[in-house]
């Protein structure tokens, strides 16, 4: 039975649950150490935009600052994602660790036990590509995560229940996925420049799936449960090292808690070594995803 590290961090502030994301990936690059499992909440309520969103297109930037709501870019692709009464999972890993080299399977791979956490909560959950649902958004590139399903997304009773996205850079895989307890549709929408209120059947919460209110740490608690028994893995309870608590802390200053850069448009600064994808963006990685 292989090892991961387990790093519950409870809630933070957007800079700093975007921040420890990145430095648990860089310092795995770097260091291969254990593969890492981290679960996590926002406080207080947060957007995060895709790495390659235009915010001045996408976000009210000036009704977000009225309402102290911050906006933090992601290191990975993908639509807005408003960030509020939910439990959000990160987690990184060697590619060998996947079984697959396809990026599409890899993605249906890691949500697996997202799949199996539904179970446990009596709710049949399968990926879109299987239920016939493969694409339900009209335009080419739905701005807002929840307002469309890819073959990959994740749908209950016909609806997409949170996202999930990627990052790679040679051989380690790093993926975060937001589900959300709860959704206030006004407070996802009303900051969003176009706001696509049609939209808000397609998505859906565990609170409106279940009918009654499920905690963070009860949904923690069948997480952890649900991906030992996926990948037949331990999980070892840990905290950052002083190396991650280093990064994290550069990281937060030098972009995440710095508004111009979170705001700039970054997505000409990719690099061919580095592909930024959501699971819509699938085709263009397995190109990218040489190094």
């Amino acid at each position: 039975m292989s090892s991961w590290r387990l790093i519950l961090s409870g809630f933070n502030d957007a800079a700093t649950n975007m921040a420890i994301d990145e430095a648990l990936f860089v310092s795995y690059l770097k260091d291969k150490t254990l593969p890492t499992l981290r679960i996590y909440g926002w406080k207080p309520a947060a957007y995060s935009l895709g790495y390659f969103q235009d915010a001045a297109k996408e976000l009210n930037i000036n009704a977000c600052a009225r309402d102290d709501i911050s906006i933090v870019r992601r290191m990975t692709g993908g639509g807005i994602i408003f960030h509020d009464q939910e439990l959000t999972y990160s987690l990184v890993c060697d590619k060998d660790d996947l079984k697959t080299n396809n990026i599409k399977h890899s993605f249906k791979v890691l949500c697996s036990f997202l799949i199996r956490a539904y179970e446990k909560l009596g709710l049949k959950a399968d990926f879109a590509d299987k239920m016939g649902l493969e694409k339900t958004d009209s335009r080419e590139f739905a701005s807002f995560c929840f307002a469309s399903n890819e073959g990959c997304d994740i749908l209950i009773k016909g609806r997409k229940i949170g996202g999930n996205a990627q990052r790679r850079r040679k051989n380690v895989v790093f993926q975060h996925g937001s589900i959300p307890l709860k959704l206030d549709i006004h407070r996802c929408l009303n900051m969003l420049i176009n706001p696509d209120y049609k939209s808000i059947n397609r998505f859906c919460s565990l609170e409106s799936l279940l009918k009654k209110p499920l905690t963070f740490y009860e949904l923690e608690h069948i997480l952890i449960e649900s991906f030992k028994e996926v990948f037949k893995v331990s999980l070892t309870l840990s905290g950052l090292t002083e190396v991650e608590n280093g990064l994290t802390v550069s990281l937060k200053a030098d972009k995440y808690d710095n508004l111009d850069w979170n705001l700039k448009l970054q997505g000409k600064s990719l690099k061919e070594n580095e592909p930024y994808f959501d699971n819509r963006e699938t085709c263009l990685a397995e190109q990218e995803d040489k190094s």
